[in-house]
């Protein structure tokens, strides 16, 4: 009995102090990261690849850390230099510092600006989207890229957000334990955390998220890469404002300026997305009639996973690559 005590007692120390160094090394993460001072107040960037390379403004998902970039590693092997932003509510920076969603436009341009980047190429994932077409509309840009993006009024789906997954990812408490144990999930059980993600976020057969699911975790590098977004998604307690506060705001955003939309634009969406719905989509091709349009089935709101994932980051390194000459 007493070495069942010691046993519970050294599994639980280990537990703890895991959470510690996993809490530590987040807040190290965050604390690294560069800022510019602006009109905003200090905000953190993320500027990585070539300096010489062409530049992608990456507006990440909601609920994502500027961080989640390095997950997109590709496109720095393609020779390609990423600048992210940070977000009113995300990694310190205050909620309350704009006013709407348009505003991020804005505040991407003072960095950009201070950098001393004259013209980007812009790349929207999810709520990310509609920060990218604020921008695209306003400030110089050579092309755009929309994944899974929102393009106009955004309502989340009920069912997702009752999955398992949405409600961890909805709650307001324990945030952060939570944090680590969806970090260790990655690291330990990435098939289970995938199948997690795709119930969640694709109207998908189980055999088929199976299917993604070993698609992913079969690919070194796309594992790697998982852990990183993962990662990107935590602790929740320093994303969480940012990530409710543009929940709200995206349900009734500014209008898109359409006719303002002239550049290149490449826009993928899934046609079983449980998040972002179709209708996303078919808004962009309503409006922005010379776009170049990729609609799939892949991973559902993942659209870079499972087979059809690779011929989504094909496509977008061609469209980019094209649009730089």
């Amino acid at each position: 009995m007493i070495l069942l005590f010691i046993t519970i007692g050294i599994i639980i120390g280990s537990i703890v102090l895991d959470y510690g160094r996993f809490l530590a090394s987040r807040k190290r993460v965050i604390a690294s990261l560069p800022t510019i001072h602006t009109s905003y107040g200090e905000v953190s960037y993320i500027d990585i690849g070539p300096r010489e390379g062409p530049v992608i403004l990456f507006s990440t998902g909601g609920g994502a850390g500027i961080d989640y970039a390095y997950s997109f590693d590709w496109l720095l092997k393609e020779g390609f230099r990423i600048v992210a932003v940070n977000r009113p509510g995300y990694y310190g920076l205050p909620v309350d510092v704009a006013a709407s969603i348009k505003e991020h436009a804005d505040l991407y341009n003072e960095v950009v600006q201070t950098l001393g980047i004259e013209e980007v190429h812009v790349f929207g994932v999810s709520m990310g989207g509609l920060s990218a077409l604020y921008y695209a509309e306003r400030y110089p840009v050579k092309s755009m890229v929309l994944w899974s993006a929102v393009t106009g009024d955004y309502h989340p789906n009920e069912e997702a957000l009752h999955s398992p997954l949405g409600k961890l990812m909805m709650t307001d408490k324990g945030k952060n334990l939570l944090s680590w144990a969806m970090v260790r999930s990655a690291q330990l059980f990435p098939k289970a955390t995938v199948r997690q993600f795709v119930q969640a976020e694709a109207d998908m057969s189980k055999q088929k998220t199976n299917e993604i699911a070993g698609a992913v975790t079969r690919d070194p590098a796309e594992r790697r890469r998982l852990i990183q977004f993962v990662q990107s998604l935590t602790p929740m307690s320093a994303l969480y404002d940012g990530m409710m506060d543009e929940l709200e705001k995206s349900a009734s955003p500014a209008p898109i300026n359409w006719e303002a939309l002239t550049m290149p634009v490449f826009a993928v969406h899934s046609t079983i997305d449980r998040d972002v719905g179709i209708e996303h989509f078919e808004r962009v091709q309503q409006h922005v009639t010379h776009g170049e349009f990729l609609s799939v089935k892949a991973g559902g709101h993942f659209v870079w996973w499972g087979e059809e994932g690779k011929e989504v980051i094909q496509r977008t390194v061609k469209f980019l690559k094209e649009n730089e000459l």
